[in-house]
């Protein structure tokens, strides 16, 4: 998943939790189909704990600074599974927020993440978060059925001798971290098996057994050791682009579909030496853990068997979905309603530009035309102030302003966001007099002018995370952060209403002045109709529920 994120991973559900259970430290009991008693997990640690036995997390546990979470070799922990969508605050995970999870196992004790439901699915619970840790390690786990493993934001994290599968999107994730991955076997994984996106440094991929699915490894703005590895069962095990730094040396690669294993753009400094496409000279890397398996899946997340819940409901209580097109132009980040068109940024790569392209489609008809773009490489945020388009590029931390000259975008001014050392941001609106800028943590919306100088700030009631903004003229829609879901603020960031979303992943949001229009992850791997037009039902707050 590009750029995830991901980042939209968990921050939002925590805060939906600890503001509404109230909870905390919850060690209730129930009985699990073995007659053992495992103990119930739910809310922020207060102090360090260690997990033993057989554990079932409901809802959220966060392990915040200061504070240790230990988990013994042969522990199983079972996170309750959800498959709805109106209820996000019951989705469970784990996330670890500045402090540490030593999660060490043996091999013949492996530690298990995994879905309690008795028919498990890919996504049954949401995954595991590390953010701000760099004395973190999994070793000798298992994590199976989440919408995505293990991520690490901003750490520095080991996950080595252990087995990755059956995960919606990316088995393992990191961005602005210093990962290392090592001994382990990854195979059946939505998307990535792993996933480097953004500023990732020093990264070591080693000793892996990849086994099959969609695509085993791919980089974004990360230098990387990629040595020693057993590629097999994929159409292109390797891809990459960004200005990406990458060595590819001594991996074995067999059953691939395309000529070259190794898919890298020309942004990508790469070496490539030694690998066996198929003449025996790297052996198979020895691994001391077997691949066990209690229950599983017959078919990869993203196939056409998939069973996971992408699509919502047509219609609902607060919303109804009143077209869907898009169809061929994948998913992304960036959308905006124009003189009466939609615009937005391709994904992955353009055809016509040596970026991405920026497309305008109709929204009637769904037709589309494409403009070249050679220079924004990310685009995170897509607005227009009455004469000019302002972008926001996640990877290059600037915003563009441009236009359009002919066949292609000409660029006309370009400055920095604010605090970009802390990483980039997703979301630009403009409200008419300022543009705003949604800061990394999402919890706050820039007021800039549209020569970059920040003149001010909103931050939304009780620090919501929210997701990428538009602005009504009257609003703030917020692709989530809400309630339901979608969030509606008023200009001073307070709460006053919110509807469902029609679709898993809301990456995009605008305002054609009347209805809402978003852009739908649904599944990555699907070519479907992505671009969502809304009817707003009943945005209200009154009677909206949550878990206390």
């Amino acid at each position: 998943m590009t750029g995830i994120r991901k980042v939209l991973f968990t921050s939002f559900m925590v805060l939906l939790f600890i503001l509404s259970s109230m909870c905390l430290g919850d060690r209730d009991r129930d009985v699990d189909n073995d007659g053992e008693e495992p103990e119930i997990k739910k809310g922020m640690l207060a102090s360090d704990e260690t997990w033993k036995g057989s554990i079932v997390v409901k809802e959220w546990v966060s392990v915040p600074k200061g504070v240790v979470l230990t988990i013994e070799p042969g522990t199983k922990i079972s996170f309750e599974p959800y498959r709805g969508y109106k209820e996000p605050w019951m989705i469970s995970g784990l996330s670890i927020n500045g402090g540490t999870i030593k999660a060490i196992g043996k091999p013949d004790e492996m530690i298990w993440f995994t879905s309690g439901a008795d028919d498990p699915i890919n996504g049954d619970w949401e995954g595991i978060q590390v953010s701000g840790s760099n004395d973190s390690l999994f070793k000798y786990v298992i994590v199976e059925f989440s919408v995505l493993g293990i991520m690490q934001v901003d750490s520095s994290v080991e996950v080595s001798h252990s087995i990755i599968r059956w995960v919606n999107s990316e088995g393992l994730y990191a961005e602005r971290s210093n990962p290392i991955f090592r001994s382990n076997i990854l195979y059946g994984n939505g998307y990535h098996d792993i996933a480097l996106e953004q500023y990732n440094q020093d990264v070591m991929i080693e000793g892996n057994h990849f086994l099959g699915g969609h695509v085993s490894l791919h980089f974004e703005k990360t230098e990387a050791i990629v040595r020693n590895n057993y590629f097999t069962g994929y159409n292109l095990p390797i891809t990459g682009g960004m200005d990406s730094i990458v060595t590819v040396r001594n991996n074995r690669f067999r059953d691939y579909f395309e000529p070259d294993p190794i898919g890298f753009d020309g942004t990508v400094t790469s070496t490539i030496e030694g690998n066996d496409m198929g003449d025996g000279s790297v052996p198979v890397p020895e691994m001391d853990i077997a691949d066990i398996r209690d229950q599983e899946i017959d078919y990869v997340p993203g196939d056409p068997e998939d069973q996971y819940n992408y699509v919502y409901a047509s219609e609902d209580e607060t919303r109804r979905v009143v077209k869907k097109i898009g169809k061929g132009l994948y998913f992304g980040w960036s959308l905006a309603f124009v003189d009466g068109y939609l615009w937005r940024f391709s994904l992955g790569s353009g055809t016509i530009g040596t970026q991405l392209d920026l497309i305008r489609v109709d929204p009637e008809t769904g037709n589309s035309i494409r403009f070249g773009n050679d220079v924004i490489m990310n685009p995170r945020g897509l607005t227009h102030d009455g004469d000019y388009f302002f972008v926001n590029d996640f990877s290059l931390l600037k915003i563009f302003k441009f236009g359009i000259n002919g066949t292609s975008i000409e660029i006309l001014d370009s400055f920095d966001i604010p605090e970009k050392e802390l990483g980039g941001t997703s979301g630009l609106t403009f409200d008419s007099h300022h543009l705003r800028l949604l800061n990394r943590g999402g919890t706050v919306l820039y007021k800039l002018t549209k020569e970059g100088v920040k003149v001010g700030e909103t931050t939304f009631q009780d620090g919501a995370d929210v997701g990428t903004p538009v602005w009504t003229g009257e609003y703030f829609w917020t692709a989530y952060g809400g309630p339901r879901g979608l969030g509606k603020w008023d200009a001073g960031g307070n709460l006053v209403g919110s509807i469902f979303p029609a679709a898993e992943g809301t990456w995009a949001i605008a305002w054609d002045g009347e209805s809402i229009w978003t852009i739908q992850r649904t599944c990555e791997m699907w070519d479907d109709d992505k671009i969502f037009k809304i009817e707003i039902l009943d945005d209200t707050l009154g009677g909206q529920t949550s878990s206390g």
